[in-house]
């Protein structure tokens, strides 16, 4: 199974990810924190988020899926073998589309915004070392880009599968999870 995974900042994309390796044994690609960290440490940068998102954004002009592909190279053994595997974040609806081209399926994350910034706050990653303010702006700015070659997560969580609210504790978070994994596991051929 390929799952890829799209939400708002702080929304528990993370956390749905530890869950999917811990407790199902997923194998996780991640796009942020391996692949575009490994990018800017590579050119010298500090990998915070705004240069996180330009790395990316430079991937995505070169072709819709660009950065998308990068991540499959890393992840593509794992794909040949068929073991269960989990690429985050996406965050354009090309990039969504990418991860059903591969058979997979799409999960949508999103929280209230006032709890997701706490959520970053207690997380504490050097990304994470922002104000509301800040946190708000970027929201903003990441949820409606007009180009399509950058961050329009609105979009691309209106193209996922599955969608859930995590404004609650982790443990019913991880309900969710069981109840989606449930459903997928219905729809598929006996």
């Amino acid at each position: 199974m390929i799952i890829g995974i799209t939400g708002t900042l702080g929304a528990g994309k993370g956390t749905i990810v530890e869950y999917l390796v811990r407790k199902l044994g997923f194998k996780h690609f991640g796009v942020s924190d391996t692949f575009l960290t490994g990018e800017a440490l590579k050119r010298g940068l500090k990998p915070d988020r705004v240069i996180r998102r330009i790395i990316a954004n430079e991937f995505r002009a070169k072709g819709p899926t660009k950065l998308m592909e990068e991540v499959y190279k890393l992840a593509k053994d794992a794909i040949v073998k068929k073991e269960n595997i989990i690429i985050e974040p996406q965050h354009t609806v090309p990039e969504v589309a990418f991860i059903h081209t591969l058979g997979g399926i799409e999960f949508a994350v999103d929280a209230p915004l006032e709890v997701r910034y706490e959520r970053i706050k207690k997380r504490g990653g050097e990304k994470d070392q922002i104000s509301f303010e800040e946190f708000r702006k970027e929201q903003e700015f990441q949820m409606s880009q007009k180009d399509p070659n950058k961050n329009n997560l609105a979009k691309a969580m209106a193209k996922a599968d599955y969608h859930i609210q995590n404004s609650g504790t982790r443990e019913e978070l991880f309900i969710k999870i069981e109840s989606v994994l449930r459903s997928i596991k219905q729809s598929l051929p006996k």
